[in-house]
């Protein structure tokens, strides 16, 4: 708490304005925190619990945009009474929906034994998570209120992290990219492989992967851009003679395609640089929901990576231990308007598709920043977005495993599955994966796609091509996630 604001100064006396000083850093009081509530289809709320000595309460606030400094803000305004036990401000007029933020501080004038002093409580957000009618009943499912059985006890849940579970609706992780943060993520360097094979060399660059101004952005580039000294169009360097080899910094498998590449006949070098991290060393959990606001990456056969890996891949490499897809929309301007989430179960087309939901919409999802949700719990899997929910994925009675054939998925395999409980394979720690993927085995054959999934050739044919796809990608190419939130069942 800091003693501020000269919007105030006026009520307070010289020798008052000093004896604060002196008192600042003994006195007990904090303001209380606010309760934030979002009405539908227009209007919020902010309030603070009236206790005695509250004299004003003020509240001051933006929506989508974070303050410079302690700044009165598009909302304002000094309450002087409280209201049925409660200091409260509300707007009637601004229509707010999912996803948005309320960035706000709130001031206090307190009276500590006649004496009237001024506290001030900064950086304050507030994330719209669902939206209530008057009547209080929720238009979304989404709630981020700690559940509890009585003052302070905790109600567990499924959740595991860090071999413990969690509280209800705990909040167990939160991103906000304010600043990169090296503890937290693993940038990867290597050569894109299995599963999916994309046509990438994933590197952490400034060029094409930054946290600034408050987003992680994300953004493909060829080769060619990046790498002109090689010739004066850098077209030589998908075919270097003596290779790229990644180096000790390579976070792939050393002495593998994922580290060290060389063309050879119809083998060329990726011809696209994009970035990739992920939470496998600092973060991961079992069972929880997931919350991303991100804008998806426009361009030809490009395609955002948000989803959970295993991290133990104790049923098997890749897929075999399964997939969580959070958002998935082809960056092709014929095809953006398909969201998918949902579970992987395999690299087949069937396997893809099985536990996979979808939802259409015009104009596309390129353009806008949406919240992209998915709920993971012991008995099946959910995905919505902006509080829409588009899909449920429930295993059969059998688990997974019953449909091992009409997945297509191998009786081995299959047989691992069984030992786990019904959800598995996703019944282990996951982790998180944020990055954007070009081309590779994600897109199904068709006639516009200018290579085939089971061609050897399939990265030349792609890059030959690149006149036609390059056409259509910039800087709206690019992935650019606001934050990341997870919580507890």
């Amino acid at each position: 708490m800091v003693r501020i604001n000269k919007k105030y100064d006026s009520l307070l006396s010289p020798v008052i304005i000093v004896f604060c000083i002196l008192l600042i850093c003994v006195t007990a009081y904090e303001i209380p925190d606010a309760e934030v509530i979002v009405f539908s289809p227009k209007g919020f709320q902010v309030s603070i619990p009236d206790e005695e000595g509250i004299n004003l309460f003020a509240f001051h606030g933006k929506i989508n945009e974070k303050f410079v400094a302690r700044e009165a803000g598009k909302f304002a305004k000094d309450i002087v009474k409280p209201k049925k036990g409660r200091w409260i401000y509300k707007d009637k007029n601004i229509k707010l929906k999912v996803g948005d933020i309320i960035y706000y501080w709130t001031y206090v004038i307190y009276d500590d034994n006649g004496n009237k002093l001024g506290y001030a409580r900064d950086n304050q957000k507030f994330v719209v998570q669902e939206l209530l009618p008057k009547d209080g009943v929720p238009t979304s499912s989404t709630s981020t209120s700690k559940t509890t059985s009585g003052e302070g006890q905790c109600v567990l849940s499924a959740t595991q992290v860090d071999g413990r579970n969690a509280c209800q609706n705990e909040l167990i992780f939160e991103e906000n990219f304010d600043s990169w943060r090296p503890d937290l993520w693993t940038v990867e360097h290597r050569f894109a492989g299995a599963p999916d094979y994309e046509f990438v060399v994933y590197n952490y660059n400034p060029v094409y992967a930054k946290v600034e101004s408050g987003v992680l952005s994300i953004l493909p580039v060829p080769v060619e851009i990046v790498f002109f000294q090689y010739s004066q169009h850098g077209k030589e360097f998908v075919t270097l003679p003596h290779g790229l080899d990644l180096g000790d910094k390579c976070t792939g498998a050393h002495g593998t395609t994922e580290c060290f590449q060389k063309p050879t006949a119809w083998l060329i070098l990726p011809p696209v640089l994009s970035g990739r991290m992920n939470s496998k060393k600092s973060f991961s959990f079992t069972y929880g929901t997931v919350q991303i606001r991100a804008k998806l990456p426009m361009g030809d056969w490009i395609y955002p990576q948000l989803f959970l890996n295993s991290k133990s891949e104790e049923y098997g490499r890749h897929y075999d231990s399964g997939q969580i897809n959070i958002a998935f929309a082809s960056g092709n301007r014929n095809s953006n308007s398909d969201l998918s989430a949902g579970c992987i179960l395999g690299g087949s087309v069937t396997a893809r598709n099985y536990g996979t939901r979808r939802l259409r919409k015009e104009p596309g999802w390129r353009n806008e920043f949406h919240v992209y949700e998915m709920k993971w719990t012991p008995d099946g899997i959910s995905v919505s977005v902006d509080g829409e929910n588009y899909g449920n994925i429930y295993p059969p009675q059998g688990g997974f495993a019953q449909d091992a054939n009409t997945i297509g998925i191998a009786s081995e395999t299959a047989e691992r599955w069984r030992s786990g409980s019904k959800m598995a394979p996703f019944d282990k720690e996951m982790y998180l994966v944020i990055g954007v993927g070009v081309g590779g085995l994600c897109f199904p054959d068709s006639d516009t796609k200018p290579w085939k999934n089971n061609d050897p050739k399939n990265q030349r044919n792609f890059y030959k091509a690149m006149d036609q796809w390059y056409s259509t990608w910039g800087n709206d190419s690019a992935l650019i996630v606001d934050y990341i939130k997870i919580f507890a069942v």
